[in-house]
């Protein structure tokens, strides 16, 4: 068997017909044909049944198909770690980040990187943690920088946890709130504004505020553009949950200030490297990972 026609096995497994099977490997869909029934024939089997909706996996298609993706994986990286044999220490990095952890750790991160190592390509992908996730296990970005509540446990995975993140509440020196201890009822009541939170974090977080079943958490705004969120906070009433490093420019300048809610402890926020356990890191993802490290 030989790779291509696992490329094309998988294809059409994930696309559910043989016709986006072929526009996404670039073959008509004859010669795609040809390339599956080949296959069957090699193996000896049937591997998908045809039907007027498209194609579903036979149950030794499935098995097939698993053994397919580890070895087009393997192979992968075997291409991959060849390249980065010729290109020793040249190369590129594709970070995934959090809106969090890009607020604290990827400006500092970038001027590392750059002042040491000028023509290293960087390209940063800031979104929600399953996103992230989605684009490590396609092999799009080479980590991600997630909170480590949201990362799922599996065995494909390797993950380093980063020192815990003290957040709070903050506000603009003029607001309603600022300059007295805020009661839990009365943030309830407020409009609380920070990033899109994964499941857990809300669930976290509902238990933090004290909600009662069935309350909804009161985030009026929720963004994965942290700058557009500080904003927010220094011009509006709106209260701003965040790590307090993300915001610490805007405390020493006094255009935020935090809120004193002595029934909420201090919102802890940790965040984790996460990256493909069987997959080897390039020299330039290593001194990206290190420069994350050095920064938190």
């Amino acid at each position: 068997m030989n790779l291509k026609r696992l490329e094309h096995l998988v294809a059409v497994a994930e696309e559910g017909s043989l016709a986006a099977a072929a526009r996404r490997v670039h073959l008509s869909q004859p010669a795609l044909t040809r390339s599956i029934q080949t296959l069957e024939e090699e193996a000896g089997a049937v591997l998908f049944d045809r039907g007027t909706r498209g194609v579903t996996l036979t149950a030794v298609g499935r098995m097939v198909t698993e053994r397919a993706r580890r070895i087009l994986f393997e192979s992968h990286c075997l291409t991959r770690d060849l390249t980065l044999v010729r290109q020793h220490e040249i190369g590129s990095v594709q970070i995934g980040l959090g809106a969090f952890p890009a607020a604290i750790l990827l400006p500092e991160m970038l001027c590392a990187l750059h002042r040491q190592w000028p023509k290293l390509r960087i390209a940063t992908e800031v979104s929600h943690p399953g996103a992230l996730l989605d684009a490590l296990r396609a092999e799009r970005i080479d980590f991600a920088v997630i909170e480590h509540s949201t990362v799922p446990t599996a065995a494909e995975l390797e993950v380093r946890r980063l020192p815990v993140e003290p957040g709070g509440m903050f506000v603009r020196v003029a607001h309603p709130l600022a300059g007295r201890a805020v009661s839990l009822q009365a943030l309830r009541e407020a409009a609380l504004a920070s990033v899109v939170f994964p499941p857990e974090t809300h669930e976290r977080l509902r238990k933090l505020l004290r909600c009662k079943p069935g309350e909804e958490l009161p985030f009026q705004v929720e963004s994965n553009d942290f700058r557009a969120l500080t904003h927010l906070a220094q011009h509006t009433d709106a209260v701003l949950l965040a790590p307090v490093r993300a915001v610490r420019d805007e405390l020493e300048a006094g255009r935020l200030m935090p809120l004193d809610v002595p029934e909420m402890p201090v919102v802890p926020m940790q965040f984790a490297i996460v990256r493909l356990a069987q997959r080897t890191l390039s020299p330039a993802a290593k001194r990206a990972v290190a420069a994350i490290v050095a920064v938190a």
